[in-house]
């Protein structure tokens, strides 16, 4: 099975995934940077996690680049690579053209335990709410955070090591499932028997905390 992760030049996520992955053996046949991550952006991943999370540097001979996903030139690339499955490694949002060219589709891991957990800060809202923290690996459909779900892990943490450490582990984690959900998907017959639907009964899709959510999300964490 042939794999293309896709992500933001500068963003982090692209770089843990490519790490974590070729040292699971399942580096990706191809890898792009499509388009670059906002530097507020990059900044907030760096004060939220306290600069623990710096994942090394993709080689640069190994990146193919382009300038967004509008660009033809990524998706007959990706053709022409005869690519079944698709890494979603933060590159915004995929329309149901782009999420048809892998044979299977595209794979994305969320923070969060779906369909409970959809939106936004599910790993700071679980802990306010006094719930596990989990990641789950779905294939990506036309909605948000709803596609079939193919592997899911309980994100194990300490209280006690504080929210910085909290925040930085997760992507990890999430690397984690996401060979773990490439892995069940190279050995289906059918991939469509792996990918189970999500039940919409019990979908929540949650806003980012308020200042106030935040602060008692903190506190938590004893901080």
């Amino acid at each position: 099975m042939r794999t293309a992760l896709l992500f933001q030049d500068g963003n982090f996520v692209g770089r843990e995934y490519f790490m974590r992955l070729t040292a699971a053996g399942l580096a990706p046949d191809v890898v792009a940077a499509v388009g670059r991550m906002k530097p507020e952006s990059r900044e907030r991943e760096i004060e939220r996690t306290g600069g623990l999370w710096n994942p090394p540097e993709i080689p640069a001979a190994a990146v193919r680049k382009f300038e967004s996903l509008k660009n033809g030139a990524l998706w007959d690339m990706l053709r022409a690579e005869n690519i079944d499955l698709g890494l979603q490694g933060g590159v915004g949002i995929l329309t149901a053209d782009m999420l048809a060219v892998p044979r299977i589709g595209f794979l994305n891991v969320h923070p969060g335990r779906l369909p409970g957990y959809r939106g936004n800060m599910c790993p700071e809202r679980a802990v306010l709410n006094g719930d596990a923290v989990f990641a789950t690996a779905h294939l990506i459909d036309e909605g948000i955070d709803t596609g079939p779900v193919v592997a899911e892990r309980e994100y194990p943490f300490r209280l006690e090591g504080g929210y910085a450490a909290f925040r930085a582990g997760i992507y990890a984690h999430c690397a984690a499932v996401l060979g773990e959900a490439i892995r069940r998907l190279q050995r289906a017959t059918d991939p469509r028997n792996v990918a189970i639907p999500q039940d919409s009964a019990g979908a929540r899709y949650w806003p980012p905390l308020s200042d106030e959510e935040f602060r008692q999300m903190r506190a938590k964490f004893g901080e």
